[in-house]
């Protein structure tokens, strides 16, 4: 029997789980691999249960990434959108806030990223694309390198509600909840002291290069300034879009 279509899929967001999410029993997580059995609720210690229910099938059981890379800091503050069927969960993704940002004293506005986040090396030229060991976040065509943005990824649906409109739905209800929450978006996690520039609306995605069509589709554009690198064996690339974000 097909899926029902999008319009009878129920969505819930789920907020930042918090250290919980990083501390959850390898045991359980070897459980999540099979979809089709562990679609009881009510076996679910906390609700990003839900979200990894679709991820890990997905990521670990499909594409054969590495359970034990799955869940990453960055699960702990983002806010998890997950889709369901009746109590079952079939397609999810997470926004990541704003990166942590300092301002140094002599450079007052100038905003620095944590290490993840800047221009990183190894780069060559193929087939007219360029390679890169990690994805590239110095200033390109598209981005100068400094104005804040969030990240939308770990964007999973199961086999049997894809083509659905699921995973559209989900991206449209995420951004849109983010273009009213700029503000949440911005200081999610921010230590005493801190300092960080409020999110316009610029947003990233780490996109699977063999699926970067179905991200042009919704919206997004490919900096070829960022590169393509391999994640987990996997292909990706750097892709932008922009909301109007209301402050």
């Amino acid at each position: 029997m097909p899926p029902p279509p999008s319009s009878h899929i129920t969505t819930t967001i789920l907020p930042p789980p918090g250290p919980s999410a990083l501390s959850l029993p390898h045991t359980l997580l070897t459980t999540l691999t099979d979809p089709n059995t562990n679609t009881n609720p009510s076996k679910n210690t906390t609700p990003f249960i839900s979200a990894l229910r679709i991820r890990i099938p997905v990521f670990v059981t499909e594409q054969q990434c590495p359970l034990d890379a799955e869940i990453d800091a960055d699960d702990a503050r983002s806010w998890h959108w997950v889709a369901f069927d009746g109590d079952r969960p079939v397609a999810t993704l997470r926004l990541v806030p704003v990166a942590t940002t300092t301002i140094k004293g002599e450079e007052k506005g100038v905003v620095v990223m944590e290490k993840e986040h800047v221009a990183l090396g190894g780069t060559e030229e193929e087939d007219g694309e360029r390679r890169v060991t990690e994805p590239y976040h110095g200033a390109t065509k598209i981005w100068d390198g400094r104005e804040p943005y969030i990240k939308v990824g770990r964007m999973a649906t199961l086999k049997g509600y894809r083509g659905q409109g699921v995973a559209k739905r989900l991206i449209e209800e995420s951004l849109a909840w983010a273009k009213t929450h700029a503000a949440e978006l911005s200081s999610q996690g921010m230590e005493e002291g801190e300092e960080r520039p409020l999110w316009k609306g610029l947003v990233l995605s780490h996109a699977q290069k063999s699926v970067q069509g179905w991200w042009g589709k919704m919206g997004f554009e490919v900096d070829v300034g960022l590169g393509v690198w391999w994640e987990e064996g996997i292909e990706h690339v750097g892709m932008w879009r922009r909301v109007e974000a209301v402050s």
